[in-house]
């Protein structure tokens, strides 16, 4: 007989015997003789012996408990330190981020007209024991200081006069309220509803457009809860937030959503203005402009916009819209900025009205235009309207300077002085033509968009 796959050969069978073994299990051990004489042995066992379901009951428990013990250990670990934060303190100097990527001490000096100074951030490490357990904690303890932002253009006693809906929050005990610029876009009146459902007239202290920060102030007699502003500075990627807002109407007001950082310093074009971010995940509409976005002890690590959100552009010119992200100023930037309008009553930024799409070589070649910034959009009654550019124009140069990328324009108009004159060389229906604008106040600018015309459609690269 050949042996195959390492069988053995069995000659003649010499006996089968069933036995129980020691541990209660049942074996078959078969005896035969193989071809040499050589006596052999196998035993294989048959039936083990079943627990019973009490033992299959106790021992699920025994590992449910161990596995629950084992992630709590793990969650805590890693977590404990920001979860236990305190929620209180202030007085020390913020970090804020230059143009090249160094840090520097940001101090708030002086205060406004009535002496108003905003707090300083916090540092992690900073706050006293104490703080929050939960996420559930964070929300009760800071939502109170939550308020729904109303924008009307007339009368706000007729409900046809609104314009827009947003958030915004308390940050000193005198009534002052952060929130986005444009959130109360050409807005005559302002209300705000806070968590107790009390109405609030609001006066614009001033805005900026640039960073879309806008102040408020409201007299109420006594704030009901002043939040605590975090370091931006510290906050990194993978951290978890926690946002608080009115996302999409009065059913769904001061909802809170959660997520983390998936990004710091992330710089992209909202409505045609670039600014650095905070990219987080969690789930940010509309009506959430404005609101805090917390860090888990419980401190304001920023102001969440929910805009129009150009992340990139495709190889045909595109724009690609950030789907599922959201995005918030951090507060190390909007409290400096913030700082200058209390003192000042607003910021003066200079430019021209206008947001652009960069047509690089590529695409310029593809559809037959000249490189340069394509108007995306023109403001109504801004300096780049008066001088007679629209939507599809394409500028070439200003003041000689050829436009080679996407921020030329901005950085060349942003290093000028309200009432400078330059010239745009620009590019319409074949042909180049030049006009002069006078550099403008972005922040006097009204929010309308000229004739609601977009460009970039008859190139097909919008």
């Amino acid at each position: 007989m050949k042996r195959t796959n390492n069988e053995p050969v069995i000659d003649m069978l010499t006996d089968t015997i069933t036995t129980v073994n020691e541990n209660g299990d049942k074996e078959n051990t078969v005896i035969w003789s193989e071809s040499d004489g050589v006596m052999r042995t196998q035993t294989t066992i048959i039936h083990k012996k079943v627990p019973s379901v009490g033992v299959i009951l106790l021992t699920a428990l025994v590992f449910t408990i161990v596995g629950a013990l084992i992630a709590s250990m793990i969650f805590f670990t890693k977590f404990s330190k920001p979860l236990f934060y305190g929620d209180n303190g202030s007085g020390i100097h913020a970090r804020s981020q230059n143009g090249d990527g160094n840090k520097k001490d940001s101090h708030t000096s002086s205060g406004g007209d009535d002496g108003t100074t905003l707090p300083t951030p916090q540092k992690r490490g900073d706050e006293p024991e104490g703080g929050f357990s939960s996420l559930g904690d964070i929300y009760e303890e800071n939502v109170d200081g939550v308020v729904i932002v109303y924008s009307y253009n007339g009368n706000p006693a007729r409900s046809s006069n609104l314009v827009g809906t947003g958030t915004g929050f308390f940050v000193t005990e005198d009534g002052y309220i952060f929130t986005n610029a444009h959130v109360v876009d050409d807005a005559t009146n302002v209300r705000i509803t806070t968590h107790d459902d009390r109405i609030f007239d609001a006066k614009i202290v001033g805005k900026d457009v640039r960073t879309d920060i806008a102040v408020l102030k409201v007299e109420m007699g006594s704030v009901p809860k002043v939040l605590v502003f975090g370091d931006s500075s510290e906050v990194r990627t993978g951290d978890f937030i926690l946002a608080i807002g009115h996302p999409t109407g009065d059913e769904l007001s001061f909802t809170a959503t959660f997520g983390m950082v998936g990004a710091v310093d992330r710089t992209v074009n909202i409505d045609g203005v670039r600014n650095s971010y905070i990219q987080i995940d969690a789930a940010i509409n509309p009506g959430n402009s404005g609101g805090p976005l917390f860090d888990l002890s419980g401190r304001v690590i920023g102001v969440n916009s929910a805009k129009t959100v150009i992340a990139s552009y495709d190889e045909n010119g595109d724009p690609i819209s950030a789907e599922g992200l959201g995005f918030a100023l951090p507060i190390n930037m909007v409290v400096e900025t913030a700082q200058g309008i209390i003192e000042q009553g607003g910021i003066k930024r200079p430019g021209i009205g206008i947001s652009t799409i960069f047509i690089d070589i590529e695409t310029a070649d593809k559809n037959s235009i000249p490189v340069g910034g394509l108007v995306y959009t023109v403001t109504e009654g801004g300096p780049a309207d008066e001088a007679g550019l629209y939507a599809d124009d394409i500028i070439v140069q200003v003041d000689g300077i050829a436009i080679t990328s996407t921020d030329t324009l901005g950085n060349y108009v942003g290093g000028k002085t309200i009432g400078d004159k330059v010239e745009i060389k620009y590019w319409r229906d074949g042909e180049y033509r030049t006009c002069t604008l006078t550099i403008g106040d972005l922040n006097s600018l009204s929010g309308k968009i000229l004739d609601d015309a977009y460009g970039g459609k008859k190139y097909g690269i919008r």
